[in-house]
Parts: C-alpha cells; structure tokens; sequence
C-alpha cells in the first residue's frame, strides 16, 4: 500500500528536479520513483505504450484532447481502482508534482514538452491533476461508457470542468451535467459554460440532492433553463 501522506514535494523541490531533466536519445533522465512507485509508473507506461500502439500516435507530430481522455481513463482506474486514490489525494499538489516530475515525466513530456505550467507550476494546469479530475467528475461506472459521453468534447472542456469551484464536493452532479450534456452538439461550448456557471451560482443556495426529482431533474432543470435563453 503506497502511502500518498508521506509524499511532500512543494514547489521549491519541483523547480529542481525539473531543471535536472533531460532529453536523452530514447528517454527523459533522471526518473527515480519511490520503490513503492516503482509500480504505478510500470502500469502507466504500459498504458500509455497500449494507447500509442492501438491509435498509432507515433505517427503524430503533437498529441491533443484525444490523447488526453484515452490516456485520463486509464491514469484515473490505475490510481483509483488499483492504487486506492482517493479525493482527498488528488487534493494534494505535492501529489501531482511528484508524479508528473519523478515517476512519469517522460509521459507529460510527450504531451507538453517541458512546459512548467502543465508539469508542476500551475496548481489548475497541472496535466496529471486535470486529467484525473475530469474523469473523476464525468465517471458513469465504466471505462467504455464514460469514453462515450466525453469522446466528442475538447481541451477547454477539461479547462472548463475542473478549475470551477467545488471539485470533490459534488461529484454526482457534476457526473449528471456530464451525461446529460453529451446530448446536446455545442461545438461553441457557450451551453456547457453557461450550464456551469449556472450551476455554481445555484449551489450557493440549493442542495441539488433535496430538490424534486433529485440531482438528475436538478440538472434537467440546469440545461433547460439555458437552452431556453
């Protein structure tokens, strides 16, 4: 059992082992987890290679949003399902800095090169965190189907999800907004902003869970006032 409280890995000692690493012929260096992480960063990688192999990413000269969901599904049931992850984890920055700099750098590097934002300087960008996050709050219970209700949405989608306020608190609405958005075609992304700034502004005042209906007429309720405008 990993234990995540253990982990401390403030910034400070991010923007140093980030400045050690380098581009070596076939690989990043140095990557030199924990023996307890030694692990996680086994399934990652084969996860990752899975993906490149079964959707030929070789071939493409810069990964995008497809990459980000194929590869957040199997990050989130690696560390949720297998690794026994919890909200409260994912809560930690020193977490994600961690991961993203000592246990699978090479993995980010491939999507964002070197960039510190989306490795360990900016706490709602960092790359590992965001992914976790939006499938975390879009999960029905199954890999196949939460593909298939995020499968059509962007990068600003992930944006969007996880730096509004409220994260981990509710979870089941944010997963009903979820489904029930992968119905409408907004190509604009103007309804599912507008359904979640929507959302914020009620939660001040209304429990989705003890209004009639529950959360799922909550959100039917979210989206119809919306498209009404």
């Amino acid at each position: 059992m990993i234990n995540w409280d253990s982990i401390r890995y403030d910034i400070g000692s991010a923007t140093r082992d980030f400045n050690k690493l380098e581009v070596k012929v076939t690989s990043i260096e140095p990557i030199d987890p924990k023996f307890e992480l030694l692990d996680v960063r086994n399934q990652l990688i084969n996860a990752r290679n899975d993906i490149f192999e079964k959707y030929h990413f070789d071939n493409i000269n810069k990964l995008d949003y497809k990459f980000d969901l194929l590869f957040g599904l199997k990050l989130y049931q690696i560390l949720t399902e297998k690794i026994g992850f919890t909200n409260r984890v994912a809560s930690n920055d020193d977490i994600w800095r961690y991961l993203s700099i000592i246990v699978i750098p090479d993995i980010v590097h491939s999507r964002w090169d070197f960039n510190e934002a989306h490795f360990y300087q900016t706490s709602r960008r960092i790359w590992l965190k965001t992914l976790w996050w939006y499938i975390n709050l879009s999960w029905t219970g199954n890999e196949k189907d939460t593909y298939r209700i995020l499968k059509e949405n962007t990068t600003d989608t992930v944006l969007q999800i996880v730096e509004r306020p409220g994260i981990g608190y509710y979870t089941d609405t944010y997963r009903e907004i979820m489904m029930q958005y992968a119905k409408y075609e907004d190509t604009s992304r103007n309804l599912f902003r507008r359904v979640l700034k929507l959302n914020t502004a009620k939660l001040v005042t209304t429990s989705p869970e003890l209004v009639d209906g529950g959360i799922k007429k909550y959100v039917l309720d979210l989206f119809e006032s919306v498209v009404e405008r």
